[in-house]
């Protein structure tokens, strides 16, 4: 009797503190669904720092002079092409390998785009027809210098050997081609008058209002330019106030970044009176920050998101096939080879569009955009629908969308996104839902100190009251190749590469956080778009 009584009394204990906690967290779900643009879910915070903060994007790796040589040879020959046609995204019509100089140089262009899988099919397939393509291939694109032994060459005369001439630092050299005029193109037939040049009889004040509105409807225009004269590039170099216009602009300056959140997760814009935060106003004395000394260094350094082209993300990573029937770990065991790629696209208003798939660049990039990604997707009131399996069209003037870029859109996420402030902003220029999502990041990264080239984006998750939180920075993609790196200046940006620190969802019907993994993960790589913002 005395063991059934404890028993009763237990069990008493037990529903009472079941109860009292079932009440507890139905009033905690009415506060988060009544709270949810405010960011009040997000006062828990994640409970580990992700292990991506531990790594160092920063650091190249030493891949051989050839190696970058056999690159930058092949990417004229990408899919995805580079330089001035790297964006259009279309796909170039190529034939079939026969010889084993093809297939090789095929295998080399695969590699190139990150597809191991068809590179490693064609590598086998040009070295079961010759053993040494590799050397035929060098032989072909890299042919080696002759090399000179001493015998060679002839001795010199002491008196003949003339003094080396002084070179001049770069900024003098420049400097030195401010009184040079234009010069005329070369005669097409030898002995014949030159064509002639109208812009080299315009006044120095007229060419710089023409570079100015070059460089406003497009910098990396602008920048070509100072590859046509000296002249050209003397203004490139030293006409500040075109630079300084480029970075207090909306176009592709400081005035369209966000450092705060400035609308929700579908895009629709926070109502906010006061004045939008940035580093560069417009009609107030504004100087360059130190370490930087020229506005052109600051357009090119500062953290800047871009928007006339997107991130990608490609993911390569291995993992064993079917096992054979007599041994787990047989000899002939296939291992598949995985590809898939991450799209980030920001848009001007602080919204973003985030997808990852399986679908190529050329299949998808150029239909990336909120028309399409709404058509694609139901409506948060509308009834669910099958994904459309014939084209569909964006817009009624717009082509076609192509199915296979319809059903990747299908899985595309839309949130918000801010970079960090560069400098400590007033208490009412932010919101609290940013400031929240800033100590969620800095608490679970362990940021030891402020990093300005931080960016923090947050979309919706897979299913309802679900949200992706993610951390990242930005970086060069070349960081030895940087445009005036100093000992002054180690943490030189172009803006090119976003590197992961951090990556988490949370469930708000649950109220727990998890973190997701980013083992394979790579940084993104910028690639402009063409007809994006230009």
């Amino acid at each position: 009797m005395e063991d059934n009584a404890e028993l009763n009394a237990f069990r008493r204990q037990w529903r009472e503190e079941v109860s009292r906690r079932n009440k507890s967290s139905s009033s905690s779900k009415q506060d988060h669904s009544s709270s949810h643009l405010a960011g009040s879910h997000l006062d828990k915070l994640p409970p580990t720092r992700h292990d991506a903060a531990d790594r160092n994007e920063e650091i190249e790796e030493d891949l051989g002079r050839d190696y970058d040589e056999i690159v930058q040879r092949t990417e004229q020959q990408l899919t995805l092409r580079t330089a001035d046609d790297e964006d259009t995204f279309q796909r170039i019509p190529q034939k079939e390998p026969r010889s084993a100089l093809e297939h090789f140089e095929k295998a080399v262009e695969k590699e190139a785009e990150g597809s191991l899988g068809d590179s490693l099919a064609h590598y086998r397939k040009a070295y079961r027809l010759d053993a040494a393509i590799d050397k035929t291939y060098r032989n072909k694109h890299f042919p080696g210098k002759p090399v000179q032994t001493q015998s060679d060459k002839a001795p010199e005369p002491t008196e003949n050997k003339t003094e080396e001439v002084e070179l001049l630092p770069t900024p003098e050299l420049i400097a030195s081609f401010a009184g040079l005029p234009i010069p005329q193109a070369e005669p097409f037939i030898k002995g014949t008058p030159p064509p002639p040049c109208p812009i080299a009889n315009v006044p120095n004040d007229v060419l710089i209002e023409i570079l100015r509105h070059i460089a406003v409807m497009d910098p990396a225009c602008f920048s070509r330019m100072a590859l046509v004269c000296k002249r050209f590039a003397f203004h490139f170099a030293y006409e500040q106030h075109i630079w300084k216009r480029l970075c207090q602009g909306q176009e592709f300056g400081f005035e369209g970044m966000h450092y705060s959140f400035a609308c929700d997760l579908l895009g629709n814009p926070y109502h906010n009176l006061t004045p939008r935060y940035t580093p560069f106003p417009r009609g107030r004395p504004v100087q360059v920050p130190d370490p930087l000394s020229t506005w052109s260094q600051v357009f090119q350094r500062f953290p800047r998101i871009r928007f006339t082209g997107i991130y990608i993300n490609t993911v390569n990573y291995t993992r064993p096939g079917g096992a054979s029937s007599f041994s787990t770990a047989a000899w002939n065991s296939p291992i598949h080879i995985v590809t898939y790629y991450r799209y980030l696209r920001f848009f001007p208003d602080g919204s973003i569009i985030t997808l990852v798939t399986t679908t190529e660049p050329p299949d998808v990039v150029p239909y990336i955009n909120k028309e399409n990604v709404a058509a694609a997707q139901p409506g948060p009131r509308q009834p669910p629908r099958k994904r459309p399996e014939l084209p569909s069209e964006a817009s009624a003037d717009g082509p076609p969308v192509p199915a296979v870029a319809m059903n990747a859109l299908h899985k595309a996420h839309r949130g918000h996104w801010h970079l960090a402030a560069p400098v400590a902003q007033d208490s009412d220029e932010s919101d609290s839902r940013t400031d929240l999502v800033a100590s969620i990041v800095q608490k679970a990264s362990e940021a030891s100190e402020h990093d300005p080239r931080d960016l923090v984006f947050e979309t919706d998750g897979i299913g309802p009251n679900r949200t992706l939180i993610g951390h990242l920075g930005l970086r060069s993609s070349n960081t030895a190749r940087a445009v005036g790196a100093t000992r002054s200046a180690p943490n030189t940006s172009k803006n090119t590469k976003l590197v992961w620190k951090g990556y988490w969802g949370y469930n708000e019907v649950t109220d727990e956080w998890a973190e997701l993994g980013l083992r394979n993960e790579r940084a993104f790589v910028f690639k402009r778009v063409r007809g994006w913002g230009l």
